[in-house]
């Protein structure tokens, strides 16, 4: 009994002074916590962002590296960032570097926008204003659509019958929470025990001419399924645009509308 005492106390750890502070649950529940977007992520609102805010004065007005900062056009870099690392990095910065903490100067989904835009400049989104976007959906449509469904949100032909099921892409959770190295490997090598299955290496021979998923391609399917979480569409100039249409009809029915009001508050005229 003298024994296991003594051994069970040599397993026994004692916090004192600082180490208490460690095991204070309050060391964490302060922390910034990612908000993801209310809307699908411009990046061509991003480069209006980025130009707005000066980003140029360190990454250049293309995103190229100055002295040590990042070049974005960078695949080996941005193929392992995740969206949700780079937008805390933009909102609160990082401890030992110089780069400014924009939550207070950027709304959320301004800082979305940015980090879609500098991504952008590695691998641009393929979508419907991207020429290669019909055949890659066509693509999409035959292997992919079974199980993920048209629009990606995981409600297939097969979808009820997997365990889990198929991954909705437009939750943007659940990928800005993923590198696209990572999405590239389920892609390419599937996910072991569940229904997700191989592409590396195999051939879609209905098309015409038959399409081989080697390692460029998947890369292209990456940048197709990034398109269910992000845009390339401008929405910041089309709502830009629109608020001064409203406001050119304003001001063009104002005085039509004040002269009628006045007419009718005028009084008959004595004959």
């Amino acid at each position: 009994m003298p024994l296991i005492a003594t051994l069970a106390s040599c397993g026994q750890v004692k916090l004192t002074g600082q180490d208490k502070s460690l095991a204070n649950p309050e060391v964490t529940e302060g922390a910034p916590q990612p908000i993801p977007p209310n809307d699908t992520p411009s990046s061509a609102d991003g480069k209006i962002v980025f130009a707005q805010n000066n980003c140029a004065s360190c990454h250049s007005a293309g995103g190229s590296a100055i002295s040590k900062g990042v070049d974005f056009h960078s695949t080996d870099y941005m193929d392992k960032q995740k969206p949700v690392d780079q937008y805390m990095f933009i909102a609160y910065g990082k401890v030992n570097n110089p780069h400014p903490a924009m939550s207070s100067k950027l709304t959320t989904r301004q800082m979305w926008d940015l980090v879609f835009y500098c991504r952008s400049l590695a691998r641009p989104v393929i979508s419907e204003s991207n020429p290669e976007y019909l055949a890659i959906d066509a693509v999409f449509g035959s292997n992919c659509v079974v199980c993920h469904g048209k629009k990606g949100n995981g409600d297939g032909p097969l979808a009820h019958n997997l365990e889990p099921v198929p991954a909705n892409f437009k939750n943007f959770e659940r990928f800005y929470d993923r590198t696209d190295a990572i999405l590239w490997d389920h892609i390419a090598n599937g996910i072991k025990w569940e229904g997700m299955p191989n592409f590396l290496g195999k051939t879609d021979n209905a098309k015409i001419p038959p399409v081989k998923f080697d390692k460029d391609y998947i890369w292209k399917l990456v940048q197709y399924v990034r398109h269910f979480q992000s845009t390339d569409q401008a929405t910041m100039l089309a709502e830009s645009n629109k608020s001064q249409e409203n406001s050119a009809q304003s001001s063009t029915s104002a005085p039509q509308d004040g002269n009628k009001g006045e007419n009718q508050n005028k009084p008959a005229p004595i004959r």
